[in-house]
């Protein structure tokens, strides 16, 4: 007479299949002593997508600051017409008239 086979489980199977079963009692658990231990999650989840938010704000005003630099174009001259422009900053010797705006 044969002999039934038994049934062989891995350990990585035993482990998934357990978590669970420990998991769940010790969050119930929590829950009932008054511990929420599923709001630390929920928050993190909110935060991780606020700081995304901000992740991309400021890899578009990267582009928009990179754009900046290339129209400065290449050597000083760009960067000592922009100072020009909007900071009013002069070369030694040389004289600055501001012209007021027709308002």
């Amino acid at each position: 007479m044969p002999q039934p086979s038994r049934l062989r489980f891995s350990p990585r199977s035993i482990w998934l299949a357990g978590v669970p079963f420990v998991m769940l009692p010790l969050f119930v658990g929590l829950y009932l002593l008054g511990q929420n231990p599923i709001a630390p999650l929920i928050e993190a989840l909110a935060n991780e997508d606020r700081l995304e938010r901000h992740i991309e704000e400021l890899r578009q005003e990267n582009s928009g600051l990179q754009q900046d630099i290339d129209a400065l174009g290449p050597g000083r001259f760009g960067i000592e017409k922009r100072a020009r422009e909007r900071l009013g900053w002069s070369k030694p010797g040389e004289v600055v008239i501001h012209v007021p705006d027709k308002r």
